[in-house]
């Protein structure tokens, strides 16, 4: 039996959700535009009651902001959120959230940023456990400083960190990278959450 995929069809829906205009939004739609197997949909929050849609399939998707049924957030394979605090979304939003990961089997990434993890009030939120982290429970984990990054030994050969294949060539690379203009405090890993990089202020 023969069969005819197309791939095309079969793009990976992820939902991009960020608070503020920076770089990480600019990079991320760039990165996205000639690739084959990822649809980057966004919403960028412009002001208070307003957002920005890109790569939307149809004028009504994400019309009313971010989904509030699971039809339509289960449509996308995973959701990025930027710098927005926790309480951006609503109690019925943030369960439909858990229920995206838990259920659906969905992807969830947290972006840091100045309204993000401990500062957007994430570790106190319904969706902490969740994260791979205990967030610091305070304001002030952003910081406008320089930081550069070093691969951990987990981190040196994880497909997630691979600049180069070889494992001491691409800790060497990592070592050569530009220093960061911001970093943002993690946290403290949770029993079984591996962690790939090391920040140094």
């Amino acid at each position: 039996v023969t069969r005819l995929v197309n791939f095309e069809s079969n793009k990976r829906r992820i939902l991009y959700v960020e608070g503020e205009p920076r770089w990480e939004y600019k990079f991320m739609r760039r990165a996205e535009e000639d690739d084959r197997i990822v649809k980057l949909v966004s919403m960028l929050r412009t002001s208070e009651n307003k957002i920005y849609r890109q790569g939307i399939d149809d004028p009504k998707e994400l019309a009313e902001g971010f989904p509030s049924r699971a039809e339509d957030l289960f449509d996308y394979q995973a959701l990025i959120i930027g710098s927005l605090e926790a309480s951006y979304f609503t109690t019925a939003q943030q369960e439909l959230i858990r229920q995206f990961v838990d259920r659906r089997g969905g992807g969830m990434l947290l972006l840091g940023g100045r309204a993000s993890l401990g500062d957007g009030g994430w570790g106190a939120s319904s969706l902490a456990d969740l994260l791979p982290v205990v967030l610091p429970n305070k304001k002030g984990t952003f910081h406008r400083d320089p930081a550069t990054v070093e691969l951990t030994p987990a981190g040196a050969d994880n497909i997630i960190t691979r600049l180069v294949e070889d494992p001491a060539r691409n800790v060497e690379r990592w070592k050569k990278l530009p220093y960061l203009m911001d970093y943002q405090e993690a946290g403290t890993p949770k029993p079984g959450a591996v962690v790939l990089a090391q920040m140094n202020a």
